[in-house]
């Protein structure tokens, strides 16, 4: 199978129909609809509901386009290795970053390393350590930042000095709101958020000197910043690293959790893959900025 029909369905699956596709791949309509008949019968199932004016993806198609994305992402790849030198190093690096204050640190990396390398380009996501580590698996991601403690042994990792902070996020009109800081008392009192990673709720639990069970959990999250709505309203409050919480977010504070020792960070890559020339130049200049 030509990677030029994966192009073709992903086209189609974006925009919906097959002549909104057709112009902006430059190719007629007849010819577009004919490799996309072609594609469905080789894979012997319909991808799309053809209904009035649209294109709707089946179950199968919104599978098969998860697939497609990832096998052009990976021939993409292959193709910037074989062409990277370092006198014109070229591609896109792909990282993913959990929330905390690690995503400034690779944000000073890429200044750095834009002004030696301006034709690589970057693709960044906010994600948790297990969506990183699952897209890392895929081939999709070149590196992430996460959180110790985490499940690294399929990973090489690089320690990082810069750490985060741990506390809770609250209205700024609440009473603890001013506090130097809140206790594991405080915490008790108050219904929270905390991250859906099991290892990460271990560690907390183990910082706070009490069982998960003893706090008012009110439910998990994998990202902080759609819970901050829920904070607003006062039904929950996350428990999370300080990096996660940009402090211009109107009516709300981030206040420390007293005692609690720092939350170190890493870098991780894929050991069953070779990183792209451009991927291991950045983690180097990314050590260099966190050592400074």
């Amino acid at each position: 199978m030509e990677t030029r029909l994966l192009a073709y369905f992903l086209k189609i699956a974006q925009t919906g129909t097959i002549s909104q596709a057709a112009r902006e791949l430059h190719v007629t309509q007849p010819t577009l609809s004919r490799q996309l008949r072609a594609l469905e019968t080789e894979l012997g199932t319909p991808l799309f509901v053809r209904a009035q004016h649209q294109m709707i993806l089946t179950p199968a198609g919104s599978r098969y386009q998860v697939a497609a994305r990832q096998i052009l992402m990976l021939v993409d790849r292959a193709k910037q290795t074989a062409q990277a030198t370092d006198q014109a190093l070229s591609g896109t690096v792909a990282i993913g970053c959990t929330e905390t204050n690690g995503a400034e640190l690779v944000a000073r990396a890429i200044r750095q390393f834009h002004h030696q390398y301006p034709a690589v380009t970057f693709s960044l996501s906010d994600l948790d350590a297990t969506d990183i580590q699952e897209r890392l698996d895929q081939g999709t991601l070149d590196l992430g930042v996460i959180l110790r403690p985490s499940e690294t042994l399929k990973y090489h990792r690089l320690s990082l000095r810069k750490a985060d902070h741990w506390g809770v996020v609250l209205p700024a009109d609440h009473p603890l709101a001013q506090a130097a800081g809140v206790t594991t008392t405080d915490l008790q009192r108050l219904p929270l958020l905390l991250t859906r990673n099991s290892l990460v709720q271990t560690e907390i639990s183990d910082i706070l000197g009490l069982d998960i069970q003893h706090l008012n959990v009110v439910g998990t999250q994998n990202l902080v910043t759609n819970s901050l709505y829920l904070a607003q309203q006062q039904v929950a409050f996350p428990l999370c690293a300080q990096g996660a919480f940009f402090p211009q977010t109107q009516g709300l504070v981030f206040v420390p959790l007293l005692g609690a020792r720092p939350i170190d960070q890493q870098v991780i890559w894929s050991k069953q893959r070779e990183l792209p020339t451009a991927a291991t130049k950045f983690i180097r200049t990314l050590q260099t900025v966190d050592a400074s």
